[in-house]
């Protein structure tokens, strides 16, 4: 037992060692990188599913790591989701295991605009900490992030994308959610576990939560009130019924 403690370790003092901002990245990536555009089609099943409120999430493990996707709906206006998904330095507070971030570069070309922010995670007293390149387009409504291969990373690859697109009128969002991430050789499974749960599992799952809290805080709803006097927050807003329609003119004599 006390081997295997020396040996994970050992493991963990030379994974948190590698990242170093001033070297570039040991290769110019791996993965291929997602496109800023619309998602992947949902099968009627799956379709079916995320109507019904459910979430339809996948994880493939491959070699060295694993991809995911998640499609799921947040009862927030696609404004909402974008604010918490865009702000990255606030990543630290709404997402379990990040630790903390740190915009140091970015800009805006073409209508899309880029930052560049480093993110550390937390995992057994050691830190995990890898560059992204993460650029967002308002027009697609879309995201899509992967490491900033100038700078070097302790994971060895990672690529993610984000998609809101607005349901029922614009008052709700269904939010589309994919990644992948290599890691760096051989990590006890504890390790790997951790970070494909940070990364992956759990980077869903803090957005309806977050867009829920935001939406109390403006002291707004979810649904438009289409000029009803209406009361309370969400979900607990409760709307007039709307006003009876003028009465029709009187017939031509």
């Amino acid at each position: 037992m006390r081997v295997a403690s020396v040996l994970l370790l050992a493991v963990l003092a030379s994974f948190s060692a590698a990242d170093d901002p001033s070297k570039p990245h040991d290769h110019q990536g791996k993965l291929d990188k997602f496109k800023l555009g619309p998602p992947p089609a949902l099968s009627s099943s799956e379709r079916a599913a995320v109507d019904a409120g459910k979430t339809v999430s996948k994880t493939v493990p491959v070699e060295g790591g694993a991809r995911a996707l998640a499609v799921f709906d947040v009862a927030a206006p696609p404004a909402v989701v974008w604010a918490c998904i865009n702000d990255l330095p606030a990543y630290p507070r709404m997402v379990p295991g990040v630790h903390a971030t740190k915009v140091y570069g970015g800009g805006t070309r073409g209508g899309v605009k880029t930052t560049l922010v480093t993110w550390t995670l937390k995992l057994l007293g050691y830190s995990v900490t890898y560059h992204l390149e993460f650029q967002h387009s308002p027009s697609a409504s879309a995201a899509a992030f992967a490491l900033d291969y100038s700078r070097n990373s302790d994971i060895d690859d990672t690529v993610g994308y984000w998609h809101v697109a607005p349901r029922n009128g614009g008052s709700s969002s269904r939010v589309t959610y994919s990644a992948a991430l290599l890691l760096k050789g051989w990590f006890p499974k504890p390790v790997v576990d951790f970070l494909l749960s940070t990364t992956l599992g759990r980077a869903t799952q803090w957005v309806a939560t977050e867009a829920a809290t935001r939406l109390r805080k403006e002291g707004t709803s979810a649904a438009p009130s289409h000029g009803r006097r209406c009361t309370g927050v969400w979900p607990f807003r409760r709307c007039a019924p709307p006003p009876a329609p003028p009465p029709p003119p009187p017939p031509p004599r």
